[in-house]
């Protein structure tokens, strides 16, 4: 039977992931509940130890300002509890018996007056100096016969338990180990004197405790004040905690004891005080030498004292033992320090400066590595023989001619490069990105009418069956106006999905054979191994992000002829990709861009409300919908899981339903659906069965429901600017007027800069440069998607790097394209790894 102090924690733990990890699910939030959560631990029999773990968590999740840095610390606290100890019995729990005081302030372990000596304080523990660890770095007979890829847990120091609270972090071997980076530094050499501290400000103060005084208070709770103090002066802070766990504070807290206080600095009665703040006793060890020490990202029970000694003594010893993959030639031509030296820096540097200089080394080898593997693909892809199409100018101005609309000149600009490309005897490989509504359609539907004007077929693939029945009638209706004009003759389109009939798909499968069925649009139906063409000259790839390497390789082979040559590629996005990340990520592959809209498409009204205007945006949504119109609203983005956020978005729909719009019909989608599932869900709202349609983030790129007029996103603060961008891009294409209303349930200068952003920015363009600034390069796509490169320690100014790194990856590829020579050995290793570990990321999609 389930612990209820456990299942009373994990009700208010579930709300606060609900409300956005606020600290709001509880009065005065999680680190104030922790004492009188303490308190019904011990009633319940839960085991101290397991108990106070819980409390220190709760803590620390106070002491957090923002809410994403929260929320993997309420992950992690969750699944802790879920998978906890067996309860002890109540009867075990000690209770210490304090002497009866008198009313109102008790002064705890008074500081000692003058002439007295100062009582004993309880020294850190001996932390290893670089002196020591770099003997003991031949003195380690367990790890001598280790490689890199052992299990963590033979690290001497680490063991089964802390190696298995590793893996949570994705540390398994001694490798991940040596690239799991810091998240940030904490520099010694330029704390902050008490005196300095400004309001509002989060810092970390060295000081030693001056008093603590306990407050009773109504009820159970107690207030403890501790003051700390330094050579220029005191700071109180202040914590809540109950009569039971009180004294255990007040010890936490031994007069004339150095400690480390962080938080956020607030304010009392004209004071400034710390409330709740994180703390840990001092490691005089690192403080009097002035060091930087690194703060890891952590997980639960796993100390950062303890992972903090663990890093450095693995500094001390491993990192030369990894083979740097970077030619001397090119280290010394970017000017950059040795793998070696940069793996040691970046987890325990001497300072600041070289901490950034290491970080800048293995940022070039994130660079390089994938600038040398992307070229490599390149040049390949550009030797790949292909079927040129013999078709003419005049052909291609009759096409255009045809369309039912002018063309604007950025898309005049990509069909030239397209037709091109599609005239060359090597297969094109081209990436074609623009805006929401920019056009891209109408560009790949007159490529695909050049394939089929000299008796050759296109496919064009389409991540879900709702976008591919989508494409399937606009090209119809596109295709049969141009062949209104007698300019073009009548082309035959076909749709093969999975839900199509047996008869259907061999009806298509033998159209695409004979070569009667000329263009087929389709999901992953088209890679099946019954679908053979008989001529297949161009491959349409729609929200290429969306597919597997593995898949995309698939189709094109089913075009690859006996002959040896293949079909041209065009993928196409939605997603504006700033240059910088375009080079990055698609430099293997030619870059078209939309940068023009085409005339008469209105922008979309943004605006941007409070937590208080709530009601005023679900008023404008009812009106929206007496007028004849329909709503999405956006729930807010879950990090813990697709459960958790599935979850959330079922509670949601269920209160809007009952509460806010009860006379309307409200639809729900969210990504624990099964995919015909969500299928039927976004046909019925396109088909007007239902008013709004309330989804997860997961709401399918390039819908098209025209009569969506409003577009409503909760918890705005939580997403990037693209992925805002493109929630917007889902209304705004009918005749109506448009409008995206963005709620925001916290405030932080970054997420009020990127939602003041997209009030004032309709080009997409622009924002996913903004978007990239604020976020770096490897958060710029949100979650993982298909085979996308992992960026770890490249930030947005890093363009010199790139720049640098494309530079020295041609050079390279022009000296030794195989990486045959024995000094390439190590590179051509990562590259190695890098496409497989880019193939089995898209095999996941």
């Amino acid at each position: 039977m389930a612990n209820p102090a456990t299942e009373k924690l994990l009700k208010i733990l579930r709300l606060e992931s609900q409300m956005g990890c606020l600290d709001k699910a509880v009065t005065r939030g999680l680190a104030s509940f922790a004492q009188a959560w303490l308190a019904d631990a011990g009633r319940s029999g839960i085991e101290p130890a397991f108990a106070e773990e819980v409390a220190e968590s709760m803590r620390a999740y106070g002491g957090l300002s923002e809410p994403d840095a929260r929320r993997p610390v309420l992950a992690a606290l969750i699944q802790r509890l879920q998978g906890g100890p067996s309860a002890a019995p109540a009867s075990n729990v000690p209770v210490r018996e304090r002497p009866a005081s008198a009313p109102g302030e008790d002064v705890a372990n008074p500081r000692p007056v003058v002439g007295e000596p100062p009582p004993p304080r309880a020294q850190p523990a001996p932390t290893p100096t670089r002196a020591a660890d770099a003997a003991a770095r031949h003195q380690r007979p367990s790890e001598t016969g280790l490689g890199l890829d052992a299990p963590v847990s033979r690290i001497s120091g680490v063991g089964d338990a802390t190696g298995e609270r590793l893996e949570k972090l994705g540390v398994r071997t001694i490798r991940d180990l040596l690239y799991f980076f810091p998240a940030r530094y904490d520099d010694y050499s330029a704390l902050k004197t008490i005196n300095q501290l400004e309001y509002g400000e989060q810092v970390t103060v060295l000081g030693r405790v001056f008093a603590v005084r306990k407050t009773p208070t109504r009820g159970s709770m107690r207030i403890v004040r501790v003051t700390i103090e330094d050579a220029s002066g005191m700071i109180e802070c202040v914590f809540f905690t109950t009569e039971r766990f009180v004294d255990r504070m007040v010890r936490n807290f031994e007069v004339g004891r150095e400690v480390v206080i962080s938080g956020k600095v607030s304010e009392y009665l004209g004071r400034l005080v710390f409330q709740n703040p994180a703390y840990e006793p001092a490691e005089r060890d690192w403080i009097t030498g002035g060091n930087v020490v690194p703060v890891y990202h952590l997980t639960e029970g796993l100390q950062p004292l303890l992972l903090r000694r663990i890093m450095r003594r693995m500094a001390e010893y491993w990192p030369t033992r990894v083979p740097d993959p970077l030619p001397d030639g090119v280290r010394r031509a970017v000017g950059v320090m040795s793998l070696g030296d940069a793996l040691r820096e970046i987890h325990w540097p001497r300072d600041l400066r070289a901490a950034e200089n290491a970080r800048r080394r293995l940022a070039f080898d994130e660079l390089f590595t994938m600038q040398v593997a992307i070229q490599r693909q390149r040049a390949l892809w550009r030797a790949t023989p292909a079927t040129p199409l013999q078709v003419g100018e005049p052909t291609l101005d009759r096409l255009i001619a045809a369309l039912p609309y002018t063309l604007t000149g950025a898309q005049r600009r990509a069909i030239g490069e397209l037709f091109q490309d599609l005239r060359r005897p090597f297969a094109m490989h081209r990436l074609l990105q623009g805006d929401v509504g920019s056009g891209k359609t109408a560009v790949a539907a007159v490529c695909m009418a050049l394939a089929t004007s000299v008796g050759a077929q296109a496919a064009l693939m389409a991540p879900t069956e709702i976008l591919a029945e989508q494409h399937y009638n606009n090209l119809r209706t596109l295709f049969a106006q141009m062949s209104d004009k007698r300019a073009v003759p009548p082309i035959t389109v076909r749709l093969l999905t999975g839900k199509a009939k047996a008869s259907e798909k061999e009806a298509v499968y033998a159209q695409l054979a004979d070569g009667t069925c000329q263009i087929v649009i389709g999901t992953h139906a088209l890679i099946q191994e019954g679908v053979r063409f008989n001529n297949l000259a161009l491959i349409v790839v729609d929200e290429q992000h969306r597919f597997g390497v593995e898949q995309r390789k698939t189709l094109r082979e089913k075009g690859t002829t006996s002959a040896g040559t293949n079909p041209h590629t065009l993928v196409m996005t939605a997603t504006p990709i700033p240059r910088t990340l375009a080079l990055t990520m698609y430099g293997d592959l030619d870059y078209a861009v939309l940068d023009e809209m085409p005339p008469g498409r209105k922008p979309i009204s943004t605006h941007w409300f409070t937590p208080a205007e709530r009601e005023r945006a679900y008023a404008f949504i009812r009106a929206q919908v007496a007028e004849g119109r329909q709503a999405f609203i956006i729930c807010p983005l879950v990090e813990e899981s697709d459960k958790v956020e599935a979850r959330a978005a079922v509670e949601e729909h269920a209160r809007l339903q009952a509460e806010i719009f009860p006379d309307l019909r409200l639809a729900l989608l969210h990504g624990r659906m099964k995919p015909s599932e969500k299928e039927a869900v976004m046909a019925g709202f396109s088909a007007g069965d239902s008013h709004i349609l309330v989804s997860t983030s997961v709401v399918e790129v390039g819908i098209d429901v025209p009569n969506a007029s409003v577009m409503m996103i909760e918890g705005a603060n939580r997403f990037g600017l693209s992925q805002l961008h493109q929630f917007r891009g889902r209304v705004g294409r009918g005749a109506h007027a448009s409008y995206c209303l963005l709620l925001s349930d916290a405030s932080s200068d970054v997420s009020d800069e990127r939602l003041q952003a997209i009030v004032d920015t309709q080009d997409g363009f622009k924002l996913a440069e903004r978007d990239l600034e604020l976020r770096g390069m490897g958060e710029f796509f949100g979650k993982r998607q298909s085979g996308d490169p992992e960026f770890k320690l490249v930030r947005p100014n890093d363009r010199d790097l790139l720049l640098r790194a494309r530079e020295q990856a041609e050079r390279l590829n022009e000296l030794d394209p195989e990486l045959a020579a024995p000094e390439h050995t190590a590179l051509r290793d990562q590259i190695a790894t890098f496409w497989a570990r880019r193939v089995t990321a898209g095999d996941a999609s």
